[in-house]
């Protein structure tokens, strides 16, 4: 469905194969002590050692291959204040997510390259990716390796590649966070993603892309809503569900430096496609800009950008001459004041607590996660099929059920 780009399970594949499979397995080979001999000579790994030992299940059974486990320190944890509060499976969860479906030695990466590894937590409870979770390792310039997880939640290796009998452990100054769906991500952590997912349940569709599997959503910011207030208060609820399919690519999860120049990215708005420019350090899909890159959900990853995308508007490019990007619907009204327009669609958010009632819908009654906060309207047709691999068949992932404390 994307012209000339490898899917990232096939991406990860060659990538391990070729940087970091053969040396770091050669090296796991020579090693002679299990994983609670290495812990044990490491200094302040006390709560991490416990985890081993109480979750024998996690840390062993490994692939001949091996495995890079995750491990934080006691530093790691001290930051997250929490950690016993979480339930057993929250916690067996979040460990799973800190060990690596293959050995990674860090000295196979790049400086300034990025890799994507899939963990070993497949709980369709807490992830709706194939092949396990992913985690996202950054080699700096300057040769420290840092890993991105949930709520961008990063973590800096601080001791490298101690091979153990199963592979390698990286010993990390932060705990990695389970990824969470796009409600509690836009809620909690990036707040100026809260248009795009109340347009969604505006449009009744975001429960539709909330359990969708393996999907990249090119989400705007705020400012771009805001910016087109007076274009999006005329916009028809059908017309408003093309324009946010459009910004969905379903069955991938690509990652920002997947995205090769001239490629074409198919949406699930009737496959429409959009092209990908890529400039220097810049990335462009159709005329918007990429703002913020790779932030991962249970069921895949957001990039953010400036501009909303119009599937009427497939042809559009960026103007490389221009510091900032025109929107493709062009702004109307007294409203189009951009960020001091109050933000559209937040009101169309469930609410979380604190709810009123009224006569006609009582806010508190249990609803399935990303209900709408209101009763239908006559003009809020069903949404249609849009034809996103997993709807119907994936399961939903509560809003809550992935924060795991971290």
């Amino acid at each position: 469905m994307l012209s000339s780009l490898p899917s990232p399970r096939a991406t990860f594949s060659a990538v391990a194969a070729m940087l970091v499979f053969a040396p770091a397995f050669s090296h796991a080979q020579h090693a002679v002590r299990d994983l609670a001999s290495v812990l044990a000579v490491q200094e302040e790994m006390v709560t991490f050692r416990a985890l081993v030992k109480r979750f024998p299940d996690v840390f062993s059974g490994f692939p001949k291959e091996g495995v890079t486990i995750i491990a934080p320190n006691d530093f790691a944890f001290s930051k997250v204040g929490n950690w016993g509060h979480k339930t057993t499976e929250a916690t067996e969860a979040a460990l799973k997510y800190h060990v690596i479906t293959t050995p990674i030695n860090t000295g196979s990466i790049g400086k300034g390259n990025s890799m994507i590894a899939a963990t070993t937590l497949t709980d369709p409870a807490f992830t709706n990716v194939t092949g396990g979770q992913q985690l996202i390792l950054t080699k700096q310039p300057g040769g420290e390796v840092v890993l991105t997880s949930g709520f961008a939640t990063r973590g800096t290796i601080v001791v490298e590649d101690i091979a153990f009998d199963g592979g390698i452990v990286q010993i990390v100054d932060s705990v990695m966070r389970v990824p969470e769906t796009l409600e509690s991500t836009a809620r909690n952590a990036y707040t100026d993603l809260t248009a795009f997912l109340g347009a969604l349940h505006r449009t009744h569709i975001a429960d539709e892309i909330l359990t969708a599997k393996d999907v990249t959503i090119l989400a705007p910011r705020n400012a771009a809503f805001q910016q087109l207030a007076g274009v999006l208060s005329h916009t028809t609820p059908s017309d408003l569900r093309r324009i946010l399919h459009y910004h969905i690519v379903p069955d991938l999860v690509l990652h920002s430096w997947e995205l090769q120049n001239g490629s074409f990215l198919v949406s699930a708005e009737q496959s429409r496609t959009m092209e990908i420019t890529r400039l220097g350090n810049y990335i462009f899909v159709n005329s918007a800009q990429f703002l913020q890159t790779d932030i991962l959900l249970s069921n895949g990853l957001v990039q953010m950008v400036d501009n909303i995308l119009s599937p009427d508007h497939t042809d559009a490019r960026p103007d490389i001459t221009a510091t900032a990007q025109l929107p493709v619907l062009t702004p109307s009204g007294a409203t189009a004041t951009g960020t001091k327009a109050p933000i559209p669609f937040t009101s169309d958010l469930p609410c979380t607590s604190d709810c009123p009632e009224t006569e006609t819908f009582d806010a508190k009654a249990p609803r399935p996660t990303g209900a709408p906060a209101s009763p239908p309207t006559p003009d809020s047709a069903p949404s249609r099929n849009s034809g996103l691999v997993g709807i119907g068949l994936g399961v939903c992932l509560a809003a809550g059920a992935l924060v795991v404390g971290i």
